[in-house]
C-alpha cells in the first residue's frame, strides 16, 4: 500500500509544476494544486513550490512579515523546513471563480518536529486569490494564513 501511495505521489510530482488547469477552475483542479503545494513542501522542493505562485505574489503568513515575490516565498518556506516543519496537508472549504480570478478558503494542517524530536501538530486557515495566467494555468496571487 505504501508503494502505491509513493507511485501516486511521484505521478503528481511529475506534472509540470506550473500546473495548467482548464479555462475554468474546478474543485478537482484546486485539490490538485493543493496536493502539488503540499507534496513539493513535504519533499523540500520549495523552488518548484514557488512556481505555483505568480511572480509578484504576496503571502501573509502568521507571525511574519509580508512576503513579496517567489524568492521571498521560497526563503520563508525553506526557513519553515529548517525549524522542523515536515508535512502539510490542505483541504478546500469553499471556492468561487469570477472571470480570471478565483477565491478559495481552505484548512491546513502541519506537523513540526520539535527540538526534542516530538511531533507538534498545528492547523489553521488559508485564504487564496488565484489568477488565471495567459497559458490558462492558475497561480496563487495572494495568500493569507492564520
Amino acid at each position: 500500500m505504501k508503494n502505491i501511495k509513493y507511485l501516486i505521489l511521484l505521478s503528481i510530482l511529475s506534472l509540470n509544476s506550473s500546473y495548467a488547469a482548464s479555462n475554468t477552475l474546478e474543485s478537482a483542479d484546486l485539490e490538485m494544486l493543493d496536493s502539488l503545494w503540499a507534496s513539493n513542501f513535504d519533499n523540500g522542493n520549495t523552488t518548484d513550490l514557488a512556481t505555483l505562485y505568480t511572480k509578484d505574489a504576496m503571502v501573509f503568513p502568521p507571525s511574519s512579515e509580508i512576503l513579496e515575490g517567489r524568492i521571498a516565498i521560497t526563503t520563508y518556506l525553506d526557513d519553515l523546513r529548517e525549524v522542523g516543519f515536515k508535512t502539510y496537508s490542505i483541504s478546500n472549504v469553499d471556492m468561487q471563480v469570477k472571470g480570471d480570478t478565483a477565491y478559495s478558503t481552505e484548512l491546513w494542517e502541519a506537523v513540526r518536529i520539535g527540538t526534542d524530536g516530538k511531533e507538534i501538530k498545528l492547523d489553521g486557515n488559508i485564504t487564496n486569490v488565484l489568477e488565471r495566467q495567459n497559458d490558462g494555468s492558475w497561480k496563487i496571487k495572494l495568500q493569507s494564513w492564520n
